[in-house]
């Protein structure tokens, strides 16, 4: 993935904030319990604002959440069905948002970028990481929030890197560890997981639940997915066909069948998060009717 690229997803995990928790199947009362509670954090919640018009009505500020917050809610709420309960949960987000601040993971990483020698960054944005690196205030407000091991479980998914991406949760002792790799999982967790019951929380079901949101919004433009993923964007939900199969050339992954029904549509960004469509790949659109579509995936 290109420098731009990077930067957008970035852009969108982090700065755009237009999810709504009814969207997630979370109440208003719910989510501003969380927030009040400290399991989802940086994040406002919802309250009433004095009207600044002649009408001087009360509006309500609402609960929005960007992408990584949405996939964090959407942790909290399946940790919370399985009876984590909330103090649990105040340590867990504890460790998982805010000790990374304190530690200055994402300084870690500007470094480890700036330090690269292989580095595939342009000499500005270098700098620029470097000026960043320098500016306590920006970096304590601001890089330090979003950037942690969370996050970049959420950007490696998202990147369709070849592996499963998942949580690992020990409701007996609170800890926790993010995967990334199969076959890391015994060497990463270690012998003091194996002494207790362990939740796997497989994050690509959450993210594509949120992507599915992402996708359907009308009104924005998704930089983060390749060409070919916009065209099926456009087909499957301004089109709105009845039926369309999805395949790649030659069968190399199972096709997959999605209808007019909304919830299907969690299968397309499922299938787009799991099956590695590169850039530079064509589509081959058959119209079988007016409502029904073959759509063949023809890799670079």
């Amino acid at each position: 993935m290109i420098e731009n690229d990077i930067i957008s997803l970035g852009n969108t995990l982090f700065k755009q904030r237009d999810i709504s928790p009814a969207q997630l199947g979370v109440t208003s009362r719910q989510i501003n319990y969380w927030i009040e509670n400290k399991v989802v954090v940086f994040v406002e919640k919802q309250q009433s604002i004095k009207g600044v018009d002649d009408t001087n009505l009360n509006k309500t500020k609402w609960v929005r959440l960007d992408l990584a917050q949405a996939v964090w809610v959407c942790i909290i709420k399946e940790l919370l069905s399985s009876g984590v309960s909330i103090k649990n949960l105040q340590d867990l987000t504890y460790q998982v948002w805010q000790k990374p601040r304190e530690d200055k993971y994402a300084d870690m990483v500007f470094t480890k970028h700036i330090q690269n020698k292989n580095n595939a960054l342009t000499p500005e944005t270098i700098q620029k990481l470097k000026s960043n690196l320098s500016d306590e205030p920006l970096m304590k407000n601001y890089f330090r929030t979003f950037i942690n091991p969370f996050t970049d479980l959420i950007k490696s998914a998202i990147l369709k890197e070849k592996f499963p991406h998942s949580m690992v949760y020990v409701p007996a002792t609170n800890q926790h560890t993010f995967l990334e790799h199969g076959t890391e999982l015994i060497q990463k967790i270690g012998s003091a997981y194996l002494e207790h019951t362990m939740i796997s929380l497989p994050v690509i079901p959450f993210i594509a639940k949120v992507i599915t949101i992402d996708l359907s919004n009308t009104k924005k433009d998704i930089d983060y997915i390749t060409d070919v993923e916009k065209q099926l964007r456009d087909i499957i939900y301004f089109k709105k066909p009845k039926m369309v199969e999805i395949a790649f050339e030659n069968d190399v992954f199972k096709p997959i069948f999605i209808t007019e029904e909304h919830k299907t549509r969690e299968q397309l960004a499922h299938y787009m998060l799991t099956n590695k469509i590169a850039k530079g790949s064509k589509l081959l659109i058959d119209i079988r009717s007016q409502d029904n579509y073959k759509i063949t995936l023809i890799k670079k």
